[in-house]
């Protein structure tokens, strides 16, 4: 008796621990309002190539493209949807040449232990400030330019947050902006003359940053 007994409390932990916990224990820390600040980089917000309409086909090109150090805030909210966390987020970043990156996204997140797991996506706009140079063989003067873009496009990513408090999380995340491309067309002065070309925007980078967040929830 006494050992069948002993095999049923030990079946009953057994049982207890493989057994989902309530939505309540595995989401209690994640649900609700919350916000933070994040840090990265953004890789290769600008990819500016160059077309020739000069009778002489004799204009250069200079761009500095590269990564960017970006830092800013998000903050959101999460609901239980039974194992599951649906939410949704908003964030704005700024950076050299970047004067702002911002997005409103979607949020499905899973639990697991003191992980969150989720997928993200939604709407995303941007304003940045290109430079660029221009310059002709034969002529010793060299253009510079400078724009104010805008543009609006989509984000997509994925990432993980990590629970080292009753409250507060350190997490990152990935996220790819489809922010489309763009050609105009500029004058630059060569002599007596204008010198026509055009210059294609494509926007479509990588983001990758690290997150600390505070989770209000049942606080």
């Amino acid at each position: 008796m006494k050992f069948h007994s002993s095999v049923a409390a030990v079946g009953l932990v057994l049982g207890l621990a493989v057994s989902p916990a309530s939505a309540q224990d595995i989401l209690g820390p994640w649900t609700g309002f919350y916000i933070g600040g994040h840090a990265g980089g953004a890789f290769d917000p600008n990819h500016l190539s160059f077309t020739d309409q000069s009778a002489g086909q004799d204009l250069g090109f200079g761009s500095k493209t590269g990564s960017r150090f970006l830092g800013g805030v998000h903050g959101g909210y999460d609901w239980d949807a039974g194992n599951l966390l649906i939410g949704v987020e908003g964030d704005v970043s700024f950076a050299r040449d970047i004067n702002y990156l911002a997005s409103v996204r979607g949020r499905l997140g899973f639990p697991v232990g003191p992980f969150l797991l989720y997928g993200t996506g939604g709407a995303a706009f941007e304003g940045a400030h290109e430079r660029f140079t221009v310059f002709q063989g034969d002529f010793p003067g060299i253009f510079n330019f400078s724009r104010n873009v805008n543009n609006t496009g989509w984000t997509a990513g994925a990432g993980v947050d990590y629970m080292i408090g009753p409250a507060l999380s350190l997490g990152v995340e990935g996220l790819y902006y489809g922010m489309g491309s763009d050609t105009s067309g500029l004058l630059t002065p060569a002599g007596t003359a204008a010198e026509p070309f055009l210059v294609k925007d494509d926007r479509n980078f990588g983001v990758v940053r690290a997150r600390i967040t505070y989770h209000f929830g049942l606080w």
